[in-house]
Parts: structure tokens; sequence; C-alpha cells
């Protein structure tokens, strides 16, 4: 008799593992057709290219895709349009589902303005960078008689006007840098042949010395073309003794190998600042 109990026991245990392992396996099944028709539902669309499209025309482009947009972040560029779209998430050809929304990365209708830092009394060398940072560009560095110091800042100008610190002008615009010059003060030429232009620039401001005129761009269609491009000859001449202040012009190339087999000869001719 007590067989036939533990014979049956078993037989509803083994019983109850089986409907509980068939329950497991519908309730699973039962899930995952769920899931699929829940991400499955609606019709996937592909995402239009939105970038270049000023804001006001978002909407009807989107009208046919049945998509949103939203407007995440902005910046403030020169280069493209104000008000237009400069990047998008997710990017453009991607399928999604419809009412997906768009993140948007849209160029600013206003310039972003940034505070012009104080620079009188520092010198050329802390200067430069000090402006650089604060979003601005060196223009110029124009030097002035001063028998106290010799590359100390007296002034600066934006737009041939003197600017104090802390007034508000647009990023990215250009200032000049007034310094103060001992009488008879010159510097040597610095090597700029094989450089880039970018680097040139900094390699001669880094002599109290100015950018002068590209006399010729080998090769150069674009304003990017000369920003990428090689010096491949400079006048005056490496070595040479000019006044602090002076302009160094450039005959650049987009070939690199042209650039690295000129050979400038040394100009001592003194170049007075304009």
């Amino acid at each position: 008799m007590k067989r036939f109990f533990t014979t049956i026991t078993a037989g509803r245990l083994w019983l109850n593992i089986l409907l509980i392992v068939v329950f497991l396996l519908i309730l699973v099944t039962v899930s995952m057709y769920l899931l699929r028709l829940y991400t499955q539902h609606g019709e996937s669309t592909s995402v239009p290219d939105l970038t270049g499209y000023p804001l006001n025309q978002i909407s009807t482009v989107l009208t046919n895709s049945d998509l949103q947009y939203e407007i995440a972040d902005s910046i403030y560029s020169d280069e493209v349009g104000r008000g237009v779209v400069v990047s998008q998430n997710p990017d453009p050809n991607m399928n999604v589902k419809r009412g997906r929304t768009i993140f948007l990365t849209v160029n600013s209708i206003l310039p972003e303005m940034v505070i012009v830092p104080e620079l009188v009394g520092r010198s050329r060398r802390i200067a430069i960078p000090l402006l650089e940072i604060a979003g601005l560009k060196l223009e110029n560095l124009t030097y002035k008689p001063d028998d106290s110091c010799t590359d100390c800042v007296l002034g600066i100008e934006y737009e041939g006007k003197p600017i104090k610190p802390g007034e508000k002008i647009r990023k990215g615009q250009q200032i000049t840098i007034i310094l103060g010059r001992q009488s008879n003060v010159s510097t040597e030429v610095p090597n700029v042949l094989g450089k880039t232009y970018k680097e040139a620039i900094e390699i001669i401001n880094s002599q109290s010395l100015n950018m002068g005129e590209i006399l010729s761009c080998i090769g150069c269609l674009t304003a990017q073309d000369t920003i990428s491009s090689f010096v491949a000859n400079q006048l005056p001449g490496r070595g040479a003794n000019i006044t602090l202040g002076s302009y160094i012009d450039l005959y650049l190339t987009m070939d690199p190998d042209v650039s690295k087999s000129f050979e400038s000869e040394i100009d001592t001719t003194e170049y007075e600042m304009e």
C-alpha cells in the first residue's frame, strides 16, 4: 500500500512539473508575440536628410514621413546660414518607426557673444593665447614706440577703434593688439618653408611679426584649400633682421613635395612696419 501511494505521489509531482513547463512555454511564446506585435506596430519610414534646411521648412519636409522634430542644441557658425539645421539624430536614411522624434542641432540666428579679455600690460606671449581662449582671433600686431617695455600690450583695437576689456563682441572677430617697442628693436625672420598656412601664421606671430599677403597659391580653388596649403616660399627670406611688427608675404601650394623643394635666399633688407 505504501509503495502504491509513493508511486501516485511521484506521478503527480512529474505532472505538476510538466504543467509548469508547459505554462512557462506558453507564457514566453505569448510574450514574444506581444513584443513583436508592439515593436512592429506602424510602418517604418526612412529619415530624410534635414541638414541645410531652415527651421521654417522642416515641418513641410516631414509631412509625408509622419516624423516629429525637436531642437536639441544650437551653435553659431559663419560657414552656414543662420537658423539652418547643421546635424541631426537619427542620421539620414535610417529606418525608424513613424512618429519618431528627430533631434536637431541648428545654427543660431543670433551670433554668440564673448567678453573681450584684459590684455593691457601683459606680454605678447600671454596676450595672444588669452585672446584665442576668449574666442577671438588675432588680426595684426601693431607696434608703437615705448621705452618702458618691448612686446607689452599697450591697447587693443576692434575694427580700427579702441575697445575696452569687458565689452561684448561677436565670437570669432579679429582684434588688433598694440604693443610697445623700444627703439631699434628687430627680430629674425623665421623659416616657414614647408609649413602649413596655419602653422606659418603661428610661427610668424610668435616672432612678433605679421602675416602679409598671399602672393600666390598654386592649386588653391577655395578658401579651405588655402588653409590646407603649404608654404613654398616667403618674402623676406629666412634669417633676415626686420623690425617688430613687419609683414611676411607667402607663396603657397597644395603640393607638399613642391614646398619642400624650394630654397629661399636670405634677404637682408630691413623692412619697416607699415
